[in-house]
C-alpha cells in the first residue's frame, strides 16, 4: 500500500513536470547539451546519470526512474536556475532539492537532503553524485577535510575514476593544512592598487604584504613560486593536473598561509596553488602582484562591492536570503549569473579575472540567425596559466545585454563556435571585468546569492 501511494505521488509529480518542461522548451529556456567528458579540472567535474531514490522505498524502481526525467535533463545540462524554478509548483525530490541547495551555496540544507540520499542507498549512483556535490560545496567554502572525506568515498566506490584519482592529492594537501577558518570579519573599505592588468587587493600573509587580483574564476587562490618564497611559505608538490580557461593543463604545487588578512577579514589556513613565475598571468607582473585571490576567500567575505574608481568594500550587511529571486549560483566552484539578451535568459559564468567577456557555443546556437547574418568568421585566442589556444569564433560588431539589473554593451563581441572548456558546453559565455566595470558599482552578496550592478 505504501509503495502504491508513492508511485501515485510520483506519477502526479511527473504529469506536472511534463507540462512545465513543455513550457520551458516552448520558451527555449531549456537547452539539451552534451554531457561533460567527466574530467575533473579546477572544480572536479564528473557528471553521472542520476536516478531519484525515494527515502524509505527501495522497490518502486519503475516510478523512480520515470518520474523525473525532465529534472535529470536540467541537472545534467547545468540549468540551475530552471531547476530551482521547478520547486515552485511542487517540492523537488530530495536529490534535486539538495543539488539546488548546493548550487545556491546553502550548506545546511544541502547537507540535510544529500546526506539523506546517501543514507538511503549508500552505494547508488545518486549517493555517488551526492558525495560529489558535497565535496564541491565544502571545497569552495574552504572546508577541505570534509571535502576530502567525500572524495575518498568516491574513490572507494569507483577505483578506476581517473578524474577523482587526479584530484585526491590536491584535496589531501589542502586538508593537511587544516580547514580555512574565520577569525574576524568586519566592514572595511580598501583602496585597490592600479596595475597594468587591472586592480589588486592589498593583503598580508604572516605579516608580509602583497596585492593580488580578486578572481571569481579561480576555484582556489593562486600565487607564483617567487611569491611563496618571498612570503616564507612551505611549498609541497602534489600529483595533480588541472585545466585552465584556455583549455590547457598545468601541474600544481601547494602552500598554506597560516595567517591571512585583507581589510577587515582575518583568516587562518588559506590554501594557495603555486605555479612557476614563467606561466601566465604572472610572468609580466611585478613582484608582490603575482597571485590571485580565489573563491574560498571571497566567499569568506560574505559580501563585497567595488567601484571601478578603485574602492573595494567587504563585510557589509547581507540581504535576506530568498533563492527564488537570486540571480547568482555556483556550478561546482564557478559563479554563474542569469543575465538576459533579447528577452531570453542567459547563464554566464562570472570571472573577474578575465579582462574580456567571451560568448560561447550555446549563445551561437540560441542566436544562430544573429550570428549568421551579422557575424564575421575569425580565430580567437584564449590565454590561461597553461598558455594560449586559438578557437573558431564569430565576431559581432556589438550587442547589449542585461546583467545584474544593468544594461552593458559588448563591443565587439567574440562568440566561440567550438567548446573551449567544460563550462563552454552549457554556459552562454564567460562574463569578464570589462562588462562588470561598465557599472558605477558592482556588488556580490553570497548570503542572498545576488550580483547587482548599479
Amino acid at each position: 500500500m505504501r509503495q502504491a501511494s508513492q508511485c501515485a505521488s510520483l506519477t502526479h509529480y511527473n504529469s506536472q513536470m511534463s507540462q512545465r518542461v513543455y513550457e520551458l522548451r516552448k520558451s527555449r529556456r531549456l537547452h539539451f547539451v552534451r554531457e561533460s567528458s567527466g574530467e575533473i579540472a579546477f572544480a572536479f567535474k564528473c557528471v553521472c546519470l542520476v536516478t531519484f531514490i525515494l527515502v524509505g522505498s527501495a522497490t518502486c524502481a519503475l516510478c523512480q526512474n520515470t518520474a523525473v526525467p525532465e529534472l535529470k535533463s536540467l541537472y545534467e545540462s547545468h540549468q540551475w536556475f530552471a531547476l530551482r524554478d521547478e520547486s515552485k509548483p511542487v517540492p523537488l525530490p530530495p536529490f534535486y532539492h539538495g543539488a539546488v541547495d548546493a548550487a545556491f551555496n546553502d550548506l545546511p540544507s544541502a547537507q540535510k537532503y544529500l546526506e539523506a540520499v546517501i543514507t538511503s542507498s549508500p552505494h547508488s549512483s545518486d549517493a555517488y553524485e551526492a558525495h560529489e556535490l558535497l565535496a564541491t560545496l565544502y571545497f569552495r567554502n574552504g572546508l577541505y577535510r570534509e571535502a576530502l572525506a567525500h572524495l575518498e568515498f568516491m574513490m572507494a566506490e569507483k577505483p578506476s575514476a581517473e578524474d577523482v584519482r587526479n584530484m585526491l592529492p590536491l584535496f589531501a594537501s589542502f586538508s593537511g593544512g587544516g580547514d580555512q577558518a574565520l577569525v574576524t570579519r568586519r566592514v572595511s573599505s580598501i583602496t585597490m592598487q592600479q596595475g597594468t592588468e587591472g586592480f589588486y587587493l592589498p593583503f598580508a600573509i604572516n605579516g608580509k604584504e602583497g596585492a593580488y587580483a580578486f578572481d571569481t574564476g579561480a576555484n582556489f587562490s593562486v600565487m607564483s613560486d617567487s611569491e611563496a618564497a618571498r612570503l616564507g611559505l612551505n611549498v609541497q608538490t602534489v600529483e595533480t593536473h588541472v585545466d585552465d580557461s584556455s583549455g590547457g593543463k598545468v601541474g600544481l604545487r601547494v602552500a598554506v598561509a597560516k595567517d591571512f588578512e585583507i581589510g577587515g577579514l582575518h583568516l587562518k589556513n588559506v590554501a594557495f596553488a603555486v605555479l612557476p613565475d614563467s606561466q601566465e598571468p604572472f610572468k609580466e607582473l611585478p613582484v608582490g602582484n603575482r597571485g590571485l585571490i580565489g573563491i574560498p576567500v571571497l566567499l569568506a567575505m560574505k559580501s563585497f562591492q567595488w567601484e571601478p574608481s578603485g574602492t573595494f568594500t567587504l563585510g557589509q550587511a547581507t540581504k535576506h536570503r530568498n533563492i527564488a529571486s537570486s540571480n547568482l549560483c555556483f556550478d561546482e566552484s564557478f559563479p554563474v549569473t542569469q543575465a538576459s539578451f533579447q528577452g531570453k535568459p542567459l547563464e554566464l559564468t562570472v570571472d573577474t579575472g578575465a579582462q574580456r567577456t567571451v560568448l560561447g557555443p550555446p549563445f551561437a546556437k540560441e542566436f544562430a540567425s544573429l550570428v549568421k547574418n551579422s557575424g564575421a568568421n575569425e580565430k580567437h585566442t584564449l590565454t590561461g596559466v597553461a598558455g594560449s589556444s586559438s578557437y573558431d569564433s564569430v565576431l559581432l560588431p556589438s550587442l547589449t545585454m542585461s546583467v545584474g539589473g544593468h544594461d552593458v554593451t559588448l563591443s565587439p563581441a567574440h562568440v566561440l563556435t567550438k567548446e573551449s572548456s567544460d563550462t563552454s558546453s552549457w554556459a552562454a559565455g564567460n562574463l569578464g571585468i570589462d562588462l562588470l566595470n561598465q557599472a558605477h558599482s558592482i556588488a556580490f552578496d553570497f548570503s542572498a546569492m545576488t550580483m547587482e550592478l548599479q
